[in-house]
């Protein structure tokens, strides 16, 4: 992997390498009785399965040298809750907590602002002044 970091000065081409395999995460369900999400990522290891088994070359490369994570639910105990209760009784909020009462939606930690926050107030020790993020949040 190469980046390019450059200022007004100087350009600098980094060569990086890293160990092990990439890596990503898809999960949902927060909400246990939203459910879309929930469908759509056991659909897709569905779909990836059939096509590794099928020697897809793009898939079965993908699953071989990826580390892959797919959770659909993330609140198990209120996707149980609202499916038990069925749609016509279950109303908008049946399932949306889990049973200890934590809305997984607004309770996730936020990882993100210590790290952006370090590097805004120039705290970070690298000697290289590489961002740990890329894409800024916005503020509102």
């Amino acid at each position: 992997i190469r980046y390019l970091i450059f200022d007004a000065l100087t350009m600098l081409l980094l060569h990086v390498f890293s160990t092990g395999e990439p890596e990503f995460r898809y999960v949902a369900g927060a909400h246990g009785n939203e459910v879309l999400g929930r469908e759509l990522i056991l659909l897709l290891m569905q779909f990836m399965c059939q096509e590794y088994l099928a020697g897809n070359p793009r898939i079965v490369h993908l699953i071989e040298d990826t580390r892959i994570h797919l959770l659909p639910s993330v609140n198990p105990d209120g996707y149980d809750k609202a499916y038990k209760a069925g749609s016509e009784l279950g109303g908008w909020s049946l399932g949306r907590w889990t049973q200890d009462g934590i809305d997984i939606n607004n309770n996730f930690p936020d990882l993100n602002s210590l790290l952006w926050e370090s590097e805004d107030q120039k705290k970070s020790k690298r000697k290289v002044p590489v961002p740990n993020h890329h894409i800024p949040i916005p503020d509102w």
